[in-house]
């Protein structure tokens, strides 16, 4: 079914040949009780069970350590499930078998190519006992065989020995990457196009040297693998669009996605000039959450918010709620177990945001259902910031948001291309920037507001229309 793919997805990595023969897996059979799917059976028959596929943070279960789950659908239904891939607490399984409770539970079968679930192998919670997600394995649905071929060769990509990321939403000619590496591992019929379901995209070429890329369909980023790095250096030079190192042989500087240290804690400051600022910067009237809503919530919190997230909901509209990240209302507001406050999501589901009651603190966690919250800013800056981002991608506000080319952090500093352009906003974007990936400017006399973010190393401009965006332009690169 899909064994020439996973050969050649074999031949990229460093493992040697599997050692699992038809009799295991015969074996394994009997004990389950029913057949593994044809594309289960040949991954087992192509990767050795040392290979660093079946031992990362998300990883495959060898075969000697598959074993069925149950889980409750619709309340009366009971789905018997086989994880294969997991990972501390969160995996992929496909169905087994369904049986209505109370009705013995049928022999075990298994579809030639059945979709696979998002599912907790490791459940702590009873909500996360009845998590079961059939419809994005991350992004959509898919098949066992699809799944396996995509997702095998978007890990092999992570695991070369030189890699190279790429910024999908700002390559100008993503074009000539297909052109330079044309393959793709798993070929979708024509026929099937117009219909066809994705969850990463990987491609590979072994002329003039063997090079992958590997990219989760909705996320921002791609991933471009080598054996070398200076095979990376000569594509990299042919295509001619900015890149960050990820993985480097011969010194090259690494781009690291994490803040470099966690942030120190400091006292939270009012942002409230600066959200006054940018509501009346993009011409906004409407209010935000009514006094009662927010004391509803503190209510049902047994504590008050913090000011900045207070200050924050009192004064977006509802309407931005949604503009890019996902901003959970005051309503749906609850405490977890362990104290955080969920309240942002991003808006292709990679990353929540949360806060903590009585504490300064931001924390991230990525939605792969292994990580954990981590420190990763203080809360007032990371909210002023959110709220211009919400405000700036907003279709009906029709702002103009462009990044600023070829930007370098030294134009920043003193005698920068754009330092002398930018100011602080209400004399505080420079103290709640401390502890924080992103602080916020205003420019040419409060028409234009910048926002710098260390992590992506962008600096964008929002303006009120393109005769701010000229005067800028003029002033920034004089002819």
């Amino acid at each position: 079914m899909i064994l020439e793919q996973l050969q050649t997805i074999h031949s990229f990595g460093y493992g040697p040949e599997s050692t699992v023969t038809p009799d295991d897996i015969a074996a394994k059979e009997k004990e389950l009780g029913f057949p593994l799917p044809e594309a289960l059976r040949e991954l087992y028959l192509t990767f050795h069970p040392d290979d660093p596929l079946f031992s990362g943070e998300m990883h495959l279960i060898p075969l000697s350590l598959l074993q069925t789950c149950q889980r409750t659908c619709w309340s009366y239904t009971i789905l018997t499930l086989l994880p294969f891939c997991r990972g501390e607490k969160y995996g992929y399984a496909f169905e087994v078998s369904r049986h209505i409770k109370k009705i013995p539970c049928p022999q075990g079968r298994s579809a030639d190519d059945p979709e696979i679930f998002g599912l907790f192998v490791a459940p702590e919670t009873a909500k996360e006992k009845k998590d079961l997600n059939g419809y994005m394995v991350p992004c959509n649905k898919a098949r066992l065989s699809q799944w396996l071929v995509e997702w095998l060769s978007y890990e092999q990509t992570r695991a070369q020995p030189s890699i190279v990321a790429v910024n999908k939403d700002k390559v100008p000619h993503y074009s000539d990457l297909q052109k330079m590496i044309p393959h793709h591992f798993y070929e979708i019929p024509k026929e099937e196009l117009a219909k066809a379901q994705y969850n990463f995209v990987t491609r590979y070429t072994e002329e003039p040297s063997r090079l992958l890329y590997g990219t989760i369909l909705y996320a921002p980023t791609g991933y471009i693998g080598a054996q070398t790095d200076e095979e990376l250096e000569a594509l990299m030079k042919q295509l001619g669009f900015r890149y960050t190192w990820v993985k480097s042989q011969t010194g090259h500087p690494i781009y690291n996605a994490a803040p470099p240290e966690p942030p120190k804690e400091r006292e939270l400051l009012s942002i409230t000039p600066v959200l006054e600022f940018l509501r009346a910067f993009a011409g906004i009237t409407r209010t935000g959450a009514k006094e009662e809503s927010i004391q509803r919530a503190e209510a049902r919190l047994e504590a008050p918010l913090p000011l900045p997230m207070e200050e924050f909901y009192r004064c977006l509209p509802s309407s931005f709620y949604h503009s890019y990240n996902t901003i959970r209302p005051l309503s749906t507001l609850r405490k977890a177990k362990d104290g955080k406050l969920n309240f942002l999501e991003e808006n292709q589901a990679v990353y929540h945001w949360a806060a903590e009651l009585n504490s300064p603190f931001l924390y991230r966690r990525s939605n792969d259902g292994v990580g954990e919250w981590v420190p990763f800013g203080i809360i007032d800056g990371f909210l002023a910031a959110e709220f211009l981002w919400a405000l700036a991608c907003d279709e009906d506000l029709d702002l103009n948001l462009w990044e600023f080319p070829d930007f370098e952090p030294d134009m920043l500093k003193p005698g920068g291309k754009l330092a002398s352009h930018l100011f602080p906003i209400a004399n505080i974007t420079e103290q709640i920037a401390a502890g924080n990936t992103r602080r916020l400017y205003q420019a040419a006399n409060g028409q234009a507001v910048g926002l710098y973010d260390s992590l992506e190393q962008t600096f964008w401009f929002v303006t009120k229309d393109e005769a701010v965006e000229d005067q800028l332009d003029k002033e920034l690169f004089p002819r």
